[in-house]
């Protein structure tokens, strides 16, 4: 698990680094302004709306496979997977419809200037044309990682930021409108991959829909409470970015965007890719009856998240501001937006561990079927967010949003975990994985520290990106160093996993 994960990562990084380049291009060439909010809210809402069913099949699928595939063989597990496929199509067209219709109230939860209320209204008909590939990609997507098949799944987003990558520099230079065209085309075009991937796996298409199928009676009976959960998940994200143009209309929506493309980074990069991959060996081990196994994944999927994750949030808190002002402060970047997104990407990092620490609980509740108890912690979440968000916000303006946010993903992760210890009863090893956590975190501090002080001694000598240049990579060398001597097991694992991997490829 740990080395497939580590290329995942890999992958990751590199589609991930892709969009940050493309963050960086949108605010080079249109700031905070006008059409940057009406581009990022075409961007994000499509996701919103068709995520409580996306995460619905996501979560549902591969326990529902699994069982069939064990117990009922290979092709009825494939005429189950067909019928899903014809069925989310056809919701697919359902929701593009009416979000067609109603575009423009969607837009105005937000409180645009008039003249940015009409772009985005006219930016997200175009974008929203994409629905129906996200919706039968969806349930692909969940097939390929039952079979095990998670490289092909993860290298769409690269295929996608390199199509809006494309479509922003020309839509600077020739038309606006290019931006939602080109950002549509690669939503549908990442999924192409998946044409081969899905076929080399022997599975047969059949243009069937079956509502009755008591497979799909039983994956909807356990994917509603996710889907109820995603939606009040959603519409804590619609809020959040409404209540965002309310404390700052014109970029406000932009300035919290681009404040959480580095926390985004770190959450795809590393919580992505693990909480991927333990899913399906989770899911395994609660089908078998395994729990002192399935207890041990929870543990070491933490582990494999947390090496990464402690140092990463100490990096991106410690170094915001010259990071803000290398990749943002060019252009038509407007200096007054750069103190708000340095303290939103600060206050959106330290909530990386609570969203890494309530993945994996939410994943090991899905993989013991239980997806109600995860529903009813976001929807506690979600109150909490909103209620610390207008707090803060209030108290200390737009980056409160981000700290209010933060706070209640780790309130959420502490909520999660008093339940699932009553459902699973104690962890095993409990004292090291804590030991190996504070092993972990000291490393980073220091880290921190010491990079910190690099970054002072050079930034007066050195140009500001040479100096966080040199700073990252004494961070880095620093962090593992460290990790080696304070002997965190996890290193371990993971360097031989990664050998194993490497060993097994050469000798095919």
């Amino acid at each position: 698990m740990k080395s497939t994960a580590f290329i995942l990562m890999i992958i990751t990084v590199v589609s991930k680094v892709l969009g940050f380049l493309k963050s960086v291009l949108l605010a080079k060439y249109f700031g905070t302004g006008m059409v940057a909010d009406a581009f990022n809210f075409s961007l994000q809402i499509p996701t919103i709306i068709f995520a409580f069913i996306a995460s619905g099949i996501a979560t549902g699928f591969i326990p529902i496979y699994k069982k069939l595939e064990k117990e009922e063989g290979y092709l009825i597990a494939n005429r189950f997977t067909s019928n899903l496929g014809n069925i989310s199509i056809v919701i697919g067209i359902i929701l593009l419809v009416f979000s067609e219709i109603f575009a423009g109230v969607l837009t105005k939860i937000y409180k645009f200037t008039p003249e940015t209320h009409n772009l985005a209204v006219n930016f997200l008909r175009i974008t929203l044309i994409s629905l129906v590939a996200t919706s039968i990609s969806t349930v692909y997507q969940g097939y390929l990682h039952a079979k095990n098949k998670f490289i092909v799944p993860a290298l769409q987003v690269f295929i996608l930021n390199t199509f809006i990558i494309i479509a922003i520099i020309l839509g600077a230079k020739i038309n606006i409108y290019l931006l939602p065209i080109g950002l549509c085309i690669g939503t549908i075009v990442q999924y192409a991959p998946y044409i081969p991937a899905v076929k080399n796996t022997g599975f047969k298409w059949t243009a069937k829909i079956d509502l009755k199928d008591e497979n799909i009676k039983r994956m909807i009976y356990l994917a509603l409470p996710v889907i109820f959960g995603v939606s009040i998940n959603s519409i804590g994200k619609l809020i959040d970015q409404g209540l965002a143009t309310y404390y700052l209309s014109d970029g406000g929506l932009s300035i919290m965007y681009y404040g959480s493309q580095l926390s985004e980074l770190v959450n795809a990069v590393v919580i992505g890719a693990v909480s991927t991959v333990a899913y399906t060996t989770l899911s395994s081990n609660a089908a078998d009856g395994k729990i002192s196994k399935f207890k041990n994944s929870i543990l070491s999927s933490l582990n494999s998240m947390n090496i990464l994750i402690y140092p990463a949030i100490v990096g991106l808190i410690i170094f915001a501001r010259p990071i803000v002002n290398v990749v943002f402060n060019r252009g038509e970047w407007k200096p007054e937006a750069t103190p708000l997104t340095i303290l939103t990407l600060q206050f959106y990092s330290l909530g990386l561990v609570g969203i890494a620490f309530m993945n994996i609980f939410s994943k090991a509740f899905f993989s013991l079927r239980d997806t109600r108890t995860p529903t009813v912690n976001s929807l506690f979440t979600l109150v909490i967010d909103l209620v610390l968000s207008v707090l803060a916000a209030n108290v200390i303006g737009l980056p409160g949003l981000a700290l209010g946010t933060s706070l209640g993903s780790i309130i959420g992760a502490g909520m999660l975990i008093i339940r699932l210890r009553k459902k699973i009863g104690k962890f095993n090893g409990t004292k090291e994985f804590i030991i190996e956590n504070l092993k972990m975190l000291a490393a980073s501090l220091i880290m921190g520290l010491i990079s910190y002080l690099v970054y002072g001694l050079l930034v007066d000598k050195l140009a500001t990106i040479l100096s966080l240049i040199a700073a990252i990579i004494v961070a880095v060398v620093v962090y593992f160093v460290l990790i080696h001597i304070f002997k965190v097991e996890e290193l371990e694992n993971i360097i031989s996993g990664f050998k194993s991997k490497i060993n097994n490829i050469l000798k095919k």
